[in-house]
């Protein structure tokens, strides 16, 4: 007769060395999916920081396209554009890189080319710790390559060159586009 509670022969638990090896085989398991998560979260970080680059690159050069339509329509119809060309000044030539400003995590100019704070800054945002600048965005003309067709049709290569520090790394990402004026 055997023990109340005794397992019958060949029917025995997990023997503590089982026991070592399983929790060992599930840590390193467990190990793996942390390392999966921190990786994760260091690839979403860039990921925000290559895309509000992106914005403020393209809210430049949507900039320099508005003032080289309002430039080519002011020519074709004999007018004088009513502001100061910033872009678009002396057609053909090249320009070589400038300073637009600093732009906030947001992608929002809080500082102009000089380094100033914008116009209105507190009003535009509200937050004082998210008027330091992130981004800081450059242009530059590029001259004419050749006559035809670039130059014939009044366009030119505008370059616009966005640098921002993700961790200890040095970015930078560049966007061009080709304006009418």
């Amino acid at each position: 007769m055997r023990a109340r509670g005794a397992a019958p022969a060949g029917q025995g638990g997990f023997t503590l060395v089982e026991f070592l090896l399983a929790a060992f085989i599930l840590s390193i398991g467990l190990l793996g999916l942390a390392a999966l998560q921190a990786a994760s979260t260091a690839a979403s970080t860039g990921g925000r920081g290559r895309v509000t680059a992106s914005y403020v690159a393209d809210q430049v050069l949507q900039q320099v396209q508005s003032e080289g339509q309002h430039s080519y329509f002011a020519k074709m119809n004999g007018l004088t554009p009513a502001y100061t060309a910033l872009y678009t000044k002396d057609p053909g030539t090249s320009k070589d890189p400038a300073p637009v400003g600093g732009f906030n995590v947001d992608g929002v100019q809080v500082t102009t080319s000089t380094g100033a704070a914008v116009a209105n800054l507190a009003k535009l945002v509200p937050d004082p710790q998210k008027r330091v600048p992130v981004y800081a965005a450059s242009w530059a003309r590029l001259a004419y390559q050749g006559t035809a067709p670039v130059s014939a049709m009044h366009s030119q290569e505008f370059v616009v060159n966005v640098t921002w520090t993700d961790g200890a790394v040095n970015r930078v990402m560049s966007m061009s586009r080709y304006v009418r004026y």
